[in-house]
């Protein structure tokens, strides 16, 4: 058992070596100019070993987008259980997503590359869309939870989630890997101050 424990952690390694140095290689060269060679040289691993896991560059960027979604929702989850007030909980969820944008400065910049892309865009929808359902699914329940305690206004649930995801996924897109812990700190601060107040003087 103990061998079996031991090989499992390897290859999660192994994947995790690959999936790091293939983010690297995507961003600093853009999808069309990154190759299974270059990330293979980055990762300092054989070429085989990443046809191993990974059958081409799209499999391994699907890898990538994936991984990051499962990170977030992760430290999300493991957060939101700290506090089970929604609006929080929606505070939480701000700081989680700075946070993951400071361990993954490119993740969105690959995510951007699905536009140009169509072919690839449409299969990794496909793919990912029902673990993205599952886990925006639990925002959609913060919003409700707030709707049935009065404290949040009485907007359909559908468009609150969708204006407050391209809030915090906007964050992401134009924050920078240059930014600054402090300076993705303030940005998010304007973010929930933005969401829960506004930006209109009275």
């Amino acid at each position: 058992m103990a061998i079996a424990d031991r090989k499992r952690r390897e290859r999660q390694a192994r994947m995790q070596l690959i999936l790091n140095a293939g983010a690297r290689v995507f961003a600093r060269y853009g999808y069309h100019r990154a190759s299974m060679d270059l990330i293979a040289e980055e990762a300092e691993l054989g070429k085989a070993t990443l046809y191993y896991y990974y059958k081409n560059k799209d499999d391994l960027l699907l890898g990538i987008l994936t991984e990051g979604i499962k990170d977030f929702f992760h430290h999300l989850e493991l957060s939101l259980q700290t506090n089970k007030d929604p609006i929080e909980q929606l505070k939480l969820t701000i700081r989680e997503s700075m946070l993951f944008f400071e361990r993954h400065p490119d993740y969105f910049k690959l995510y951007m590359y699905l536009n140009v892309h169509p072919a690839f865009r449409k299969k990794i929808y496909r793919l990912m869309h029902p673990l993205l359902t599952q886990k925006i699914g639990m925002i959609k329940q913060i919003f409700q939870e707030g709707q049935a305690q009065g404290r949040i206004k009485d907007i359909p649930t559908e468009h609150l989630q969708a204006i407050f995801g391209s809030l915090v996924m906007g964050m992401g897109i134009f924050s920078t890997g240059k930014m600054t812990h402090e300076q993705l700190e303030e940005r998010a601060r304007y973010l929930e101050q933005v969401f829960f107040t506004g930006i209109v003087k009275e």
